[in-house]
């Protein structure tokens, strides 16, 4: 992990002889010992950036991936193709520990397209926990049909810009509680409207009722979309 954040002249001796194998608690002791130790450079690692990517040499090629969407959290082991090998943690840090000495190396080629299969997946992911939400709120089947019929289109959507327009519309709809509105969705889910036709006739109904005012809304006065991001990432050469 070190690898990942250090400075070209920095070097904690906190890191140095790790043991063959490493576990959750051991990771969470040397940043409890590292804020203790030196609170400079733990504040300098906690402010740094969302995005962040590194590589180092490893057994075998591939890529770590650390993922967030508001308090979700996932890792990823994955090799040079983006596929999935593991998502163990205690694995996943053995894959990526090193000392501070170890030299940085360029990022093997193909690393942002990996990333980018990754950040799809978790997206995915956390549109399917999202939509398993929606069913101990207080939606209507309207807006239940709607919201579920968006995120298969989204699946499907190859575009993003489309992407991006069913997010606002799932958003929008999800936030609504107007009764015209839920009367024309409930029209929708009779007629069980699907695909590109569902789309149209969702913005015919976002624009019709101004439903971006809704977009504008603080935190915690509905119930809050969140976003996937990528928290940082390594290429393992």
């Amino acid at each position: 992990m070190y690898a990942i954040y250090e400075k070209n002249s920095g070097k904690l001796p906190l890191f140095e002889g790790l043991e063959d194998t490493i576990d959750l608690n051991e990771a969470e002791e040397m940043l409890h010992q590292l804020r203790k130790e030196n609170p400079d450079e733990f504040a300098r690692i906690a402010d740094l950036r969302d995005g962040i990517r590194s590589a180092r040499l490893a057994w075998e090629k591939g890529s770590y991936v650390f993922c967030q969407a508001g308090r979700y959290q996932q890792l990823f082991l994955v090799d040079k193709k983006g596929k999935v090998l593991t998502r163990d943690v205690p694995r996943i840090l053995n894959a990526i520990k090193c000392a501070p000495h170890e030299p940085k190396r360029e990022l093997p080629g193909g690393h942002n397209r990996v990333v980018n299969k990754v950040r799809v997946l978790f997206e995915e992911e956390v549109k399917q926990r999202e939509a398993e939400k929606q069913y101990s709120t207080s939606l209507t089947q309207g807006q239940r049909y709607v919201i579920r019929e968006l995120g298969v289109e989204f699946r499907k959507a190859q575009d993003e810009d489309l992407k991006g327009q069913i997010n606002v519309l799932e958003k929008a709809f999800r936030l609504c509680r107007r009764q015209a509105v839920v009367g024309e969705l409930n029209k929708v889910r009779k007629n069980s409207m699907v695909g590109e036709a569902l789309i149209q006739e969702l913005s015919n109904i976002f624009h019709r009722h101004s439903l971006g005012d809704l977009l504008g809304r603080p935190a915690g006065s509905a119930e809050e979309v969140v976003v996937p991001r990528i928290i940082c990432s390594e290429g393992l050469l």
